[in-house]
């Protein structure tokens, strides 16, 4: 069946709907194009993912039901599982780009200049930290703290 999910290599946007907000989160922190807001009603879902060509997540029967889209129903309520469907329905596993895109707004990440963006940070990670990254789009700083390494063990999880 993964074979049917794509038409092509590369990596699909997604677009998921009000309920699955974790799921988009963690698709941004693999790497993944998903547009997520919790004020999105059905039809508007359904408009930009014919606009945008993305394939909407969801758990709705009637967004499900809609020929005009193509859209993915994860079996599981658990976060954790619903990525690890959506890795292998797709095929994914071989396109993850971890910490490129903002998990806040799905903006790309990229490296900055430390002395650009220290006024920004806490002063205990201006201070420890020597590499910055911030977002295209919402322009949040991103850095390596405390949570880093319990992230890249959860990315390393998935990925296999």
């Amino acid at each position: 069946m993964a074979d049917t999910l794509l038409l092509s290599d590369a990596a699909p946007g997604f677009i998921c709907d009000v309920h699955l907000g974790k799921l988009a989160r963690r698709l941004r922190l693999l790497g993944f194009d998903t547009i997520y807001r919790n004020d999105l009603e059905d039809e508007e879902i359904i408009r930009i993912a014919r606009t945008d060509d993305r394939i909407i997540l969801t758990r709705d029967g009637e967004i499900l039901s809609n020929k005009n889209v193509r859209s993915y129903r994860p079996g599981s309520i658990f976060s954790d599982e619903q990525i690890r469907e959506v890795l292998s329905a797709f095929n994914l596993r071989g396109q993850i780009r971890p910490f490129s895109r903002c998990i806040k707004c799905n903006g790309e990440i990229i490296p900055v200049d430390k002395d650009s963006v220290i006024a920004l940070v806490p002063p205990r990670s201006g201070q420890f930290m020597e590499y910055f990254w911030q977002c295209q789009g919402c322009r949040k700083i991103y850095w390596q703290g405390s949570h880093y390494e319990k992230l890249r063990k959860w990315v390393d999880g998935v990925a296999k």
